[in-house]
């Protein structure tokens, strides 16, 4: 064989071990899993989810999370209206939950770890967190000045002190904000003090807001000395940071309620996105949500029950738990809804309701 030949053959073998070599590496990137991406959408702040949207990455990393923040009520609508819904919903305003769960826009999810029934449904929402509703105060504005212990006392003060009081207090705009309407009409289905307090929170023309960290802001200024009905778990968190804030649990009774996940039908990952329920509510998930998130774990063996949430907290007080149940429906039937909103607004406008 002349050299020529050998170079000819040596080069053909060269050119034949590249085609193999590109052959194998095109089969192992065919045969690789694509990531998985699962669109969430959730009115729970970026900031109280992150490090457990990191941890469940880190266990599943052929899945990533795309993660679009709302309030409670954009994202209702948002759902509602999206022609693509996203794999999975979560939100803190419970009735809302409960509702896409009774339109048939939820997917069964098995296998889930047991968990309280008071915070599941149908096994197609589940409650990942318990957290308490509680009232804001500054600090300086009360240093000479009692606190209320009770709703009553709360009311009476607002109307027998308007000097110290107007304009100066706070709460949700439940016009606006879901959650802050479902409190409202879980206060309101307590007797007749809900309504005396929004009567007397009218007169001492309340500023009313959107958000939990909205009225945090306001109370530290010392714009507000106090707002009603904020989240705890928000709220308490600004509390450690700001010695000018303090955070209290009202003695006659603390609503609480559970930020809630469901796996839309519409999904096409939902193995994966049953993956991220299951992990909210595994000793993993539960663990990040006590120790690398704002949030409260609804699992009493890592939030060790009631002592664990009054040890953050003045007051002592009786826990009120809102069920994940179609009961929460009631206040979102339309004639009810439209005259419960009627008649806040005009509480809270400080006319009274023929």
């Amino acid at each position: 064989m002349t050299g020529r030949s050998r170079a000819a053959t040596g080069a053909a073998c060269v050119l034949l071990a590249i085609m193999a070599l590109s052959f194998l590496l095109f089969e192992q990137r065919s045969s690789a899993p694509e990531r998985v991406v699962l669109d969430v959408w959730s009115a729970t702040d970026k900031t109280a989810m992150s490090a457990i949207v990191d941890g469940f990455t880190a266990a599943h990393p052929s899945i990533a999370i795309n993660y679009t923040e709302y309030n409670t009520s954009e994202l209702q609508e948002a759902v509602l209206a999206a022609r693509e819904k996203p794999d999975l919903v979560i939100s803190s305003a419970m009735d809302l939950q409960v509702q896409l769960v009774n339109l048939g826009l939820a997917s069964p999810v098995e296998d889930v770890p047991p968990t309280p029934t008071w915070s599941r449904w149908r096994e197609e929402l589940f409650g990942f967190t318990q957290e308490p509703v509680a009232l804001l105060y500054n600090r300086k504005a009360f240093a000479d000045h009692p606190l209320p212990d009770t709703r009553s006392e709360l009311a009476s003060m607002i109307r027998d002190e308007p000097a110290f009081f107007n304009g100066r207090v706070g709460t949700y705009d439940v016009a606006l904000s879901g959650v802050g309407y479902m409190f409202a009409t879980q206060d309101a289905q307590r007797g007749f003090q809900a309504s005396r307090l929004v009567e007397s929170l009218g007169r001492a023309k309340a500023k009313i807001y959107c958000c939990t960290n909205d009225m945090v802001q306001e109370v530290a200024s010392g714009d507000l000395v106090l707002a009603y009905n904020v989240i705890g778990s928000y709220a308490l968190e600004q509390v450690r940071q700001d010695p000018r804030l303090g955070i209290l649990l009202l003695s006659d009774y603390a609503l609480v309620f559970t930020r809630s996940v469901l796996v839309t039908k519409a999904s096409d990952a939902k193995e994966a996105a049953g993956d991220f329920v299951r992990f909210l509510l595994s000793d993993d998930g539960q663990a990040l949500v006590d120790k690398g998130s704002s949030l409260f774990p609804l699992i009493e063996s890592f939030g060790k029950g009631q002592a664990f949430v009054e040890s953050r907290f003045e007051g002592s007080t009786s826990f009120l738990p809102i069920r994940l149940r179609p009961s929460l429906l009631t206040w979102l039937d339309e004639r009810k809804k439209a005259k419960f909103l009627r008649d806040w607004r005009g509480s809270i406008n400080g006319r009274s309701i023929n």
